[in-house]
């Protein structure tokens, strides 16, 4: 396997890793293309424009209209949603992110929904932009370009997701951990309790460095406490409907009639779509796997305990592998640890674009393949995570012969470094 990888390499030439630019930007066309040439507020393929970034308008809109007690209301939901976006809408968004999430669309919420969809995008890829600046990287434009063919990162922009904030905060509290700033960093990183499954892997790397990272793990407290008290104290009514409808229905919504499985990419629906209708062997053989990425983690955090660069890439990594829920978008936190693997591991130089280009053709494609099974068997494969586990495997192995942390190597070794003209010159 590493022979091959070796050669692929090889192959991935500028001509070749063209095929990357072109693709990317016949993407982006052709959505722009939809929403543009689209009637009203949906697009020319009856979608709504932002698709669920819908949810998160009529959220804001809900508080600024003071029904916040209606956040998880679905058939109040459905309504606003459809006075927003139009009669044409077919689709229900639902809402399901912790009630604090919805102040930040409030002021978004006054606006005309294409503006408002508009400037949450904007904001997107000021986000991604910023993440870059914030991990060091020399060409960060280069790297800009380059991260905007990565399939996550288009669903996010064409979803109206926040992945892209999630980015930017993963960012911002990686670059305070390493100036030590644990408190900053853990406070920063609570801000990412909108999606609470998101800081399982920092907290593990935290909790492991306890006697170092006690204080960044007190933020992280800390910052979800305020994150409650606010919630409590000015919508009780959609914090109560909250946690019921996080009782009562998240844990199952892999088996909703509408949900997009195809578009989830974590074991737990990897192992459903291969046996449908049995969500409890789903979620126990789900564990099972999380059990073991969890082991190797350890492995790794006691091989480079000296290394945070590492460290931190490889709980990023850990996120996505033990996640009961991450869908296409969620995806685009990897360019954290790309970022961070491309120049701080040495012995992952000969083949680190044969694996980067594995995981991008992986994305990419998994969703539709997912949708082509479906259509013809009642079982499917989501490809995308065994590419990932294998990957994941070659980067374990890679680590574990690493003799030297990046802190011991010289100094120019130690910068992250992605830019294009790198990814297609070597």
């Amino acid at each position: 396997m590493y022979r091959f990888l070796v050669s692929l390499d090889r192959l991935l030439n500028p001509k070749r890793m063209a095929y990357a630019w072109i693709t990317g930007s016949a993407l982006w066309l052709a959505w722009l293309l939809s929403i543009s040439l689209g009637p009203g507020n949906m697009d020319l393929a009856d979608q709504v424009i932002g698709t669920d970034y819908l949810q998160f308008h009529a959220a804001g809109l809900t508080v600024r209209l003071g029904d916040s007690s209606q956040l998880y209301d679905f058939d109040y939901q459905s309504e606003l949603e459809i006075q927003v976006a139009g009669p044409e809408l077919v689709n229900f968004h639902a809402f399901i992110t912790p009630p604090f999430f919805a102040y930040l669309f409030v002021p978004l919420s006054f606006l005309p929904y294409p503006l408002s969809f508009a400037i949450w995008s904007t904001f997107g890829i000021i986000c991604l932009y910023l993440s870059l600046r914030l991990l060091r990287t020399h060409h960060p434009l280069e790297a800009f370009l380059v991260s905007l063919t990565f399939f996550p990162v288009f669903a996010t922009i064409s979803f109206g997701q926040n992945s892209l904030l999630s980015l930017f905060l993963f960012a911002l509290a990686y670059a305070c951990w390493r100036k030590r700033l644990p408190f900053l960093s853990g406070l920063i990183a609570s801000l990412l309790l909108y999606k609470p499954q998101l800081v399982l892997g920092i907290s593990l790397l935290w909790l492991l460095e306890l006697r170092r990272d006690w204080k960044a793990l007190l933020g992280l407290a800390v910052g979800g406490m305020g994150l409650v008290t606010l919630c409590i104290l000015t919508m009780p009514e959609a914090s109560l409907a909250y946690l019921e409808f996080s009782r009562t229905s998240l844990s199952s919504m892999l088996s909703w009639e509408q949900f997009p499985i195809w578009h989830a990419h974590t074991w737990r629906a990897f192992w459903y779509l291969l046996f449908p209708g049995h969500l409890s062997l789903a979620e126990v053989l789900s564990l099972i796997v999380s059990f073991i990425g969890v082991v190797a983690f350890g492995f790794l955090w006691k091989k480079h305990r000296a290394d945070k660069d590492i460290l931190y890439a490889m709980a990023i990594c850990l996120t996505l592998w033990v996640s009961p829920h991450a869908m296409i978008y969620d995806w685009a936190i990897l360019i954290i640890p790309a970022l961070i693997l491309w120049q701080n591991v040495p012995t992952l130089r000969p083949i680190r674009k044969s694996l980067y280009a594995l995981v991008w053709i992986a994305l990419f494609l998994s969703g539709p393949l997912t949708v082509g099974q479906l259509k013809i068997i009642p079982i499917a494969i989501q490809v995308s995570l065994p590419v990932y586990a294998l990957v994941m495997a070659i980067i374990f192995l890679s680590l574990m012969k690493v003799q030297e942390s990046s802190d011991t190597l010289p100094q120019e070794l130690q910068g992250i470094d992605f830019p294009s003209r790198q990814l297609t010159s070597e």
